[in-house]
């Protein structure tokens, strides 16, 4: 005889290790609660020139034989607009998880590109 409840069980287990988050939206902080500092690396030779943080929050729905389960999520960045003191190139650094990671997740450089492959540009 096939025991029926195993399929349910790894249906189960499975569900709740893909639903759990990685990076969540900052818990708000109590009144009485101790200031939070955070210390982020940037290389010594860029110039920060502006900062924002920004907090996206997202519902992850699932359902499976007339049940349906829901998670909130979120995702939270520090956006570090800065530029090279020697050169003037600019750069967008991407912090994620700042509580965890104290280097930037991604570095994004921007570079002029050649006249003639502007948007704008009809060839």
């Amino acid at each position: 005889m096939i025991n029926r409840k195993n399929p349910w069980l790894f249906i189960v287990l499975v569900s709740a290790i893909s639903c759990s988050t990685v990076n969540t939206v900052p818990k708000p902080v109590s009144p009485t609660a101790a200031i939070q500092y955070y210390d982020l690396q940037i290389p010594p030779d860029l110039e920060i020139r502006g900062v924002d943080f920004a907090a996206t929050t997202f519902s992850e729905v699932s359902g499976h034989g007339g049940s349906t389960a829901s998670e909130t999520g979120g995702r939270a960045f520090v956006k570090v607009y800065a530029v090279r003191r020697t050169t003037g190139e600019q750069f967008l650094l991407l912090y994620e998880d700042i509580e965890h990671r104290k280097l930037p997740v991604q570095v994004i450089r921007f570079v002029p590109t050649p006249e003639n492959t502007s948007p704008d540009s009809t060839s």
